[in-house]
């Protein structure tokens, strides 16, 4: 019989941004257009998200390496008329912090408790993305220990161990 630990590792690194391309329209190619551009100028994406799409229209953000970021937006910003983005945004400056074991998405409790201790130690979430084995949240990089520390304590996850 497998035993399965809900969380396993705490993880977290800086050096990323969110790039936001606002109100573009809701129909098929759009983040096709998107990102073959970012591919096209070798820029690589990690967490992407999409709205819900609210008359015809939706906004697609994802994150890039700080290091990235100035490229990103120009890169966009050349094709945001041909795509019909009411504009492009940058957040920089931010962290990923991520919590990794098997059975953290089928257990209730897990994210429940993974946004509770956050909001118990003051850190904003400003992005979430999951899979099978991990939960990624986006937060702002000054609060990338203490969400770190938080949820090693909460999880009982060796902080030594996983550093």
């Amino acid at each position: 019989m497998e035993i399965r630990q809900r969380v396993r590792n705490v993880t977290a690194q800086d050096g990323w941004a969110l790039i936001k391309v606002i109100h573009v329209p809701d129909m098929p190619g759009i983040v096709a257009q998107i990102f073959g551009k970012m591919a096209d100028e070798g820029l690589s994406v990690d967490l992407i998200l999409q709205n819900a799409s609210i008359e015809r229209t939706t906004d697609v953000s994802f994150t890039v390496r700080s290091s990235e970021a100035k490229a990103s937006l120009k890169a966009l910003d050349a094709i945001k008329s041909d795509i019909g983005a009411l504009e492009v945004q940058l957040i920089d400056k931010l962290a990923t912090v991520q919590i990794i074991g098997t059975g953290i998405l089928s257990d209730p409790s897990c994210v429940g408790e993974l946004f509770g201790v956050l909001a118990k130690a003051e850190v904003n979430v400003l992005a979430i993305g999951t899979s099978e084995i991990r939960i990624t949240i986006l937060v702002g990089a000054s609060d990338m220990d203490q969400a770190q520390n938080a949820l090693h304590q909460a999880f009982h996850v060796d902080v030594a161990a996983a550093r």
